[in-house]
């Protein structure tokens, strides 16, 4: 029986694997459309799928107003039009969309369950959950997924850690509906715990136990993964709108006029988190200058409970799923470009195990971001990039470890597959046909042509001897000519090669802004104008250098320095420069 068993087993698995080789054939070069809704932003990403990687081709992050939170209806009309804009705008014909959601509906529990079968497991998953739901929550209107993230040996016999996904179907088939009324196929539905435990393969191969902590608006979401399973997962109240209000507090504390909460956003971002050697430093503001101990003294209170909620969630973490250490923290939402809060938390989190405190690096699963050889790298993408987390790991590979669409939608996606797969095929039979018509017929037609053609090239024999001396004639003549304008005009320098040459021995921190050529007996004089920005070197030795290099090339001489001002107002060492130069040519 059980080797029975393992046969159809195998058999089932070669099936799947043949299916899913065929699927991945048809959709090897496709757009994905990834959508994440969170409670104050819609972020969108278009990533172009090839056989082995993945290219940027557009993204968007939108920001939900306030009376939208609590109206489904002025929900779903910004995100229709947002989603329709980003259509239009990136031209996507035909869209698969992949949809990540969190928030009120959304439920993530951590089961322990004695060794059993795989098909009673579902029915055992479904019992635990049931006790662990809102006691108002019906679980018929609840769809859930599944999947195990450890095994221990114990005295009572064997246990099982699963996870368990659930999310309320009323919340899945309204934002079903969204994407299919803007013309979006839904293939994937998932959680952004999961979707963000999908890019841990690319960032923390090798890693045991990884924890990402997502920073959001209004909540941080603190999720632990093993082995890229996620394990555990807990909502802190504290955010970024926090820190805000804190900053918001104590300006307006300090007899600061006209405060707004997106004028102290913008103080948040400016100063951040002063440490310790940052707390004596004057922070220039348009409300005045702001020192950071008195930055940091109001974010203290929020930053204590936000360290303590992350301690009490570690080391629950520890206890319940038996662990001693996490090999990476990561963070990642639009909160966590809040500066120095990684170094922060590597100081606070010095007596808990953790192996590396790091910001994701989202954009290592996007081909051409980790290569060193690019270096125009779009540096507004790589802000928006911590917002961007989720709804890129949603977007690569299968999207996460489970997939909440409905069976209904699962059904119709498949009965549409084969019926594409059909009509390829149908459409590819008749194009072979036709191509073997069509290659006949045209091989007749070109012979045809041929033999027009050349009687045509006998009889016009004569008259293109003409034009060939006409032309030769022309020639002789435009020879002459372009040989009397090049003496007329003399010597000239090699201008791209000037050019190139002041590119390559002009360094960084120096920008050019004016150049000036006049003549100058029978050579030319080149005058350059600038600025030096000397942040790890003096001024005068950078210019010194500069005025070396120039004496060095092959193209100047003469080289002298005119004049230099400094700007004292500068937070950076900086000054203008005027030089003055012989071309040689």
């Amino acid at each position: 029986m059980e080797a029975k068993k393992k046969t159809e087993n195998k058999a089932k698995v070669s099936f799947s694997e043949i299916v899913s080789g065929i699927k991945n054939f048809f959709l090897a070069s496709q757009t994905v459309l990834g959508l994440d809704i969170g409670t104050s932003y819609i972020k969108l990403v278009q990533l172009q799928k090839s056989r082995n990687n993945y290219v940027l081709t557009d993204y968007r992050v939108r920001a939900l107003p306030l009376h939208t939170k609590d109206n489904p209806q002025a929900k779903r009309k910004i995100i229709t039009g947002f989603v329709n804009e980003f259509i239009s705008d990136s031209r996507i014909k035909t869209t698969i969309g992949r949809l990540a959601l969190w928030g009120a509906g959304t439920y993530v529990f951590s089961l322990t369950i004695p060794s059993i079968t795989e098909k009673e497991l579902k029915g055992v998953v479904g019992v635990e959950l049931k006790k662990k739901l809102p006691f108002q929550v019906d679980l018929s209107r609840i769809l859930f997924n599944y999947f195990v993230t450890a095994r221990f040996e114990e005295e009572k016999g064997t246990t099982f850690q699963v996870t368990c996904i659930a999310m309320d179907k009323y919340i899945l088939d309204e934002n079903i509906r969204i994407l299919k009324d803007i013309g979006v196929r839904p293939m994937v539905i998932n959680i952004i715990p999961d979707a963000l435990g999908n890019l841990i393969s690319y960032t923390a191969k090798d890693a045991n136990c990884v924890a990402i902590l997502d920073m959001g608006v209004k909540e941080s979401v603190f999720s632990f993964y093993k082995k890229g399973l996620l394990q555990f997962s807990r909502q802190i109240p504290i955010g970024g709108e926090q820190f805000t209000q804190a900053i918001m507090k104590a300006m307006i504390t300090l007899g600061m006029k006209n405060v707004t909460e997106e004028s102290a956003e913008k103080v948040k971002r400016q100063c951040g988190i002063p440490l310790e050697e940052e707390v004596f430093l004057e922070y220039f503001t348009d409300f005045g200058v702001i020192k950071g101990n008195q930055i940091a003294v109001a974010l203290r209170p929020v930053l204590e409970r936000f360290n303590t909620e992350i301690n009490r969630t570690i080391n629950y973490y520890y206890r319940t799923f038996r662990e001693n250490k996490l090999d990476y923290l990561y963070l990642t939402g639009g909160s966590s470009r809040l500066k120095n809060i990684d170094r922060l938390l590597v100081f606070n989190l010095q007596n808990v195990n953790i192996g590396s405190i790091e910001k994701l690096n989202s954009l290592g699963v996007v081909k051409g971001w980790t290569d060193s050889g690019i270096f125009r790298h779009d540096l507004v993408m790589e802000e928006a990039a911590p917002h961007l987390s989720a709804v890129m790991g949603l977007c690569i590979n299968k999207g996460g470890k489970v997939n909440l669409l409905p069976p209904k939608e699962i059904i119709e996606q498949r009965i549409g597959f084969l019926a594409a797969v059909t009509r390829i095929v149908f459409f590819l039979l008749l194009a072979v046909i036709l191509g073997i018509y069509a290659f006949s017929y045209g091989k007749c037609l070109l012979y045809k042509k041929l033999i027009n053609a050349t009687q045509i090239e006998i009889n016009e024999l004569s008259p293109q001897i003409k034009q060939i001396k006409d032309y030769m004639t022309m020639k002789g003549i435009l020879t002459e000519r372009k040989s009397l304008l090049a003496n007329a005009i003399g010597r000239q320098p090699l201008w791209w090669g000037i050019l190139k040459e002041l590119s390559n021995i002009t360094p960084e921190g120096m920008a050019l802004r004016h150049l000036k050529i006049e003549r100058k007996g029978r050579g030319r004089k080149l005058s350059i104008s600038g600025e030096v920005f000397a942040e790890y070197t003096t001024i005068d030795l950078a210019i010194s250098q500069y005025l070396v290099a120039l004496d060095e090339s092959p193209f100047f001489t003469n080289v002298s320095l005119i004049s230099t001002k400094r700007d004292v107002y500068s937070p950076v060492p900086k000054a203008d420069f005027e030089i003055e130069c012989d071309l040689v040519y």
